[in-house]
């Protein structure tokens, strides 16, 4: 499955796990900075979920990440890594693809040495290299009839704390779909992606099933 890929990965970069379960594997890499891997999530074989402390304020939070509010509920066996205890907030970064897991090893390591972190973006695999591709195989191209290329996305930047509080204060601590009080997230009303900002007005506490079936629509 992919998550023993990351797994696998994680050690070969930050050495052996200093913690494992039935339900996870964690890496204390630094003070503050514990990784953590489900291992009794996803079912999914293409999937892995993994744990982050939530980046310092002005830094940019992963594309695949899911936010986590300080006070919102989780998957407890976070609590025990550094930088993930009860009561901070936390992203938890849904990689599907060989690229995106190169992205998280260059974001921890960043994180690690307190360096600006790098954007991790979407990025599916790519299941056709390019050396695949000969003279023979090679067709001519209409530049006429090519598609546009979509706009840059905007660097998303973290919500700062302060954001943070009055959107909890205001949403009662709880899902303002299904009133949940569990795994809660900070929510995007109009998606980043679609110029969405980090305001109070923008953003909304929803809990993770909530915020997942939402997707990136409005």
């Amino acid at each position: 499955m992919f998550k023993n890929k990351v797994i696998e990965r994680i050690t070969k970069e930050f050495g052996t796990p200093s913690r494992q379960t039935v339900k996870v594997t964690a890496w204390e890499i630094g003070s503050n900075l514990g990784v953590v891997v489900q291992t009794d999530q996803p079912n999914k074989e293409d999937q892995a979920f993994v744990w982050l402390p939530y980046p310092p304020d002005s830094e940019s939070v992963p594309e695949i990440a899911l936010e986590y509010a300080a006070e919102s509920g989780r998957h407890s066996n976070t609590y025990p890594s550094a930088g993930l205890e009860r009561g901070k907030p936390a992203l938890k970064l849904i990689v599907t693809s060989t690229q995106e897991l190169d992205d998280l090893i260059s974001y921890i390591q960043a994180f690690k040495a307190f360096a600006p972190l790098p954007k991790v973006k979407a990025n599916p695999e790519i299941d056709q290299s390019s050396e695949s591709i000969t003279t023979d195989t090679l067709i001519p191209v209409d530049v006429s009839s090519m598609p546009k290329a979509k706009p840059v996305k905007p660097r998303r930047e973290a919500i700062p704390r302060s954001v943070q509080r009055e959107v909890w204060q205001r949403d009662g601590g709880k899902c303002v779909e299904c009133d949940s009080k569990a795994k809660l997230c900070f929510d995007h009303i109009v998606p980043f992606s679609k110029g969405g900002s980090n305001s109070v007005r923008n953003l909304q506490l929803l809990c993770e099933s909530c915020n997942l079936s939402k997707g990136n629509r409005i």
